[in-house]
C-alpha cells in the first residue's frame, strides 16, 4: 500500500510540473491574436495606432533634459514614448525579423479594430524622426542654450537630408532609432 501512495504522490506532481510548464507557455504568448479567417493579426484594442501615441507620461523636465544631449535626444525621446508607456499603449512597433527590412506598426483596421501591418523599415525610421524631431523642437526654447544647442543640431539633420555632409548625420539619426526600436 505504501508504495502505491508513493506512486500516486510521484504522478501528482509530474502532473503538476506539466501544469506549471503550460502555465508558463501561455504567460509567455504575444497580445496578438491570428484571426485565421482573414489571415491577419488583430491587435488589443488598448494599443495606440502608430503615429498617434500618448506622451502624458513624459514629463516637461524629462524633455528638458533630453534637449540637453541634442545628438541623442530624438531616439531617447522614442524610447521614453514606446517603452515606459503605462500598460504598454504606446508598443505599437516592432521587427518581426532583424534579417529583413520590414517593421510591423500598428494600423487601425475594420471598424474598431487595430491590427499589425508590415511597414518597409526605412519609410517607419523616417517617420519615427520626423514626428518625434518635430514635437521635440516645438518643446525647444530658442531663448535657453539647451533649446538653442537642439535646434541648432536639428537644422544640421535636416540639412544633411538634403544632402548636406552626404546624409551622414540624418542616417546616424535613423541608426540610432533603429537601435532603439530593437531594443523596445
Amino acid at each position: 500500500m505504501v508504495t502505491s501512495d508513493r506512486e500516486r504522490i510521484a504522478s501528482l506532481e509530474k502532473q503538476l510540473e506539466a501544469k506549471d510548464r503550460q502555465i508558463e507557455q501561455l504567460i509567455k504568448r504575444p497580445r496578438t491574436v491570428n484571426n485565421t479567417t482573414n489571415n491577419r493579426y488583430v491587435v488589443e484594442q488598448h494599443i495606440n495606432v502608430f503615429g498617434e501615441e500618448s506622451i502624458e507620461h513624459i514629463s516637461p523636465e524629462q524633455i528638458q533634459a533630453l534637449l540637453a544631449d541634442p545628438a541623442n535626444a530624438v531616439p531617447q525621446f522614442i524610447k521614453l514614448k514606446h517603452r515606459r508607456s503605462p500598460g504598454g499603449v504606446n508598443q505599437n512597433v516592432r521587427i518581426p525579423n532583424q534579417k529583413r527590412a520590414i517593421y510591423q506598426v500598428v494600423v487601425a483596421g475594420e471598424g474598431e479594430e487595430k491590427e499589425w501591418e508590415n511597414k518597409a523599415k526605412g519609410e517607419v525610421l523616417e517617420q519615427l524622426y520626423d514626428d518625434n524631431s518635430g514635437h521635440l523642437e516645438a518643446e525647444a526654447d530658442e531663448d535657453t542654450r539647451v533649446g538653442s544647442q537642439f535646434l541648432v543640431h536639428q537644422d544640421k539633420v535636416k540639412a544633411s537630408v538634403d544632402g548636406e555632409d552626404g546624409g551622414r548625420r540624418y542616417k546616424e539619426q535613423l541608426d540610432k532609432i533603429h537601435s532603439v526600436v530593437t531594443n523596445l
